[in-house]
């Protein structure tokens, strides 16, 4: 009984990390794109909304802007267990994410300045093949999400301290899904476990953001995200699991999305050059369990919940971009960009749903203004995760992962005055 209860915290629980690190999408616009993400001091346009809302009151008239990543993860894992050849690698099936973002501001009088965001702030998934060596932990994960998020900045009287600017938004998470699948090898033929659930109902949290200019050249940025709790429920499927599980039950859990910080430095070094380094926190150890809560008893539980640690540890990201307008060619401004992206997962937690890692990532980009009215940007990052080997966890078979990603985008923004 304890093995079939251990198994089930396995098949329902090894998912959640499809909620950590590397499922955290940073990726909210193109111009922040191709700075690797070091955008909450040039907060400059209509994507400030994600990354510093302070940065509306830099805007003037009226800017639309939209986009989308797409995000190419690749992923193998090398087996050094005693279930399949030693050294036998398997390739992740290759997936390609599309994730969108859309904003529009309004000036609403000189310093004061609104406006609305789209964009998806988690998400990704992974799935690997039917009859691979960790199918009982992992076969399919995916999961998504949008969030809206209007929001306001504002820019203080002048008292002699110099620019001060403010701003702050609310978060609405309206739309999710989670798809799952995963093998249960301890029965004879195998069970299979597979869950589709959808976001209850919208949940909400708020960002605020500052942008202090005390000197010419000198930008200093700082904002903050709130958590979210979202609650989830779906259809949970047991196929040739007929000894202590139901053929279907229903469940729901509450899973809490973290609150992360930024602080930022943005100097410009010369006419046209600027350069800016941000320091990202995430909250992740906030994340230090799932209950999940059916809708009927299951007799293998011998009750309705089913409570799994997941002991996430907070962490941290640093981010530097550059940005260049002074190659003589009228409208074009380069962008280039490098982070390092520390991991949440514990050794003991790692699991195939998310082979997640410690990374560095880089970026290049551009914008070119067609009119006055019209600009096109376009971005590209790479991502390249440390090697994983593991060893220590239940939720994986013991082996090496390895993983990189290609993100390209492209974008519009217009500009009406």
């Amino acid at each position: 009984m304890r093995r079939i209860i251990a198994i089930l915290a396995l098949v329902l629980f090894g998912s959640s990390s499809a909620f950590a690190g590397g499922f955290s999408i940073y990726e909210a616009s193109m111009r922040a794109n191709a700075l690797m993400g070091a955008f909450t001091a040039f907060a400059d346009h209509a994507s400030t909304i994600y990354y510093n809302p302070a940065g509306l009151a830099n805007l003037d008239g009226i800017q639309i802007a939209g986009g989308a990543t797409v995000i190419a993860p690749r992923s193998s894992f090398r087996n050094l267990g005693p279930l399949a050849p030693a050294g036998q690698k398997v390739n992740m099936e290759k997936q390609n994410f599309l994730v969108p973002n859309l904003y529009g501001t309004a000036q609403i009088t000189d310093g004061l300045t609104a406006g609305i965001g789209v964009y998806a702030p988690f998400g990704l998934g992974t799935k690997w093949p039917s009859d691979w060596v960790g199918r009982e932990h992992s076969i399919e994960a995916e999961i998504q999400t949008l969030f809206a998020n209007p929001a306001v900045g504002y820019e203080l009287p002048d008292f002699g301290l110099g620019d001060i600017k403010v701003g702050a938004g609310l978060m609405i998470a309206f739309h999710g899904e989670v798809t799952l699948s995963r093998a249960v090898s301890t029965f004879t033929p195998e069970g299979t476990f597979s869950l589709e659930g959808e976001l209850k109902e919208p949940a909400y949290g708020y960002n605020l953001g500052l942008l202090y200019e005390p000197v010419d050249r000198v930008t200093l940025g700082f904002t903050y995200r709130s958590s979210v709790t979202t609650e989830y429920e779906g259809e949970a499927t047991f196929t040739n699991l007929n000894v202590g599980f139901p053929d279907e039950a229903g469940g729901s859990a509450e899973i809490e999305l973290p609150a992360s910080w930024v602080a930022a430095l943005n100097v410009e070094i010369m006419d046209g050059l600027r350069a800016e380094v941000d320091y990202v926190w995430w909250g992740w150890s906030s994340y230090d369990e799932l209950a999940l809560q059916f809708d009927q008893v299951i007799p293998a539980l011998g009750g309705d919940e089913l409570v799994n640690e997941r002991n996430f540890q907070d962490s941290w990201q640093i981010r530097g971009g550059i940005e260049y307008t002074g190659f003589g060619v009228q409208g074009l401004t380069l962008r280039g960009g490098l982070a390092y992206d520390k991991n949440p997962i514990p050794d003991e937690y790692l699991d195939p749903t998310l082979p997640d890692s410690d990374r560095l990532l880089f970026s290049g980009g551009l914008t070119y203004a067609l009119t006055p009215a019209v600009e096109v940007d376009v971005a590209y990052i790479f991502i390249r995760a440390k090697e994983r080997r593991t060893t220590e966890s239940p939720m994986s078979p013991d082996g090496v992962y390895n993983t990189y990603a290609h993100l390209p985008g492209i974008g519009l923004t217009l500009n009406l005055k």
